[in-house]
């Protein structure tokens, strides 16, 4: 009986090891692994009524905002490792930089951070669905209207 009963611990402390290690070794893989960074940098104005067709993916995210017309000026794209920082340019003299935080439930944070020469305009951190976009209007006026971002990122 007490041959068995030492058989059972040492078989639950085996079993807890073997979890423990699993965890272990996922986490690690888990922090390995880059998360796809997308940066869709949008002229919105009252100018006209144009829409670019290639925005078409996130029209009901910009028809709330107070503009007519979005086009899109520029898509950039970075594969950027957790807790690292991917740092895109962005017209006017501005650096947009975004690190990814964390992965939990499917939603990724980012550390979103953008300034102007030195002088920070947004430094916050958001949580998006993996694969999913947030919009960004930071009041950058641009060539007789405003600079919208559209920030994406996925999990690889």
């Amino acid at each position: 009986m007490k041959q068995r009963k030492n058989l059972l611990k040492a078989a639950l402390l085996f079993s807890l090891l073997m979890f423990v290690a699993f965890a272990r070794v996922q986490a690690a893989e888990r922090n390995s692994q880059l998360v796809r960074v997308t940066i869709g940098i949008i002229l919105a104005s009252n100018q006209n009524d144009e829409f670019d067709a290639k925005l078409k993916p996130i029209e009901k995210q910009l028809k709330v905002l107070k503009y007519r017309s979005y086009r899109s000026l520029k898509d950039e794209s970075q594969e950027v490792a957790w807790r690292a920082n991917g740092v895109f340019e962005i017209p006017g003299g501005r650096s947009l930089t975004v690190a990814p935080q964390e992965f939990r439930h499917n939603r990724i944070a980012l550390k979103v951070r953008l300034t102007e020469g030195q002088k920070p305009i947004v430094d916050t951190t958001v949580r998006i669905p993996s694969r999913g976009n947030f919009i960004l209007v930071p009041d950058l006026p641009h060539e007789g209207g405003a600079l919208v971002l559209s920030i994406s990122a996925a999990a690889q």
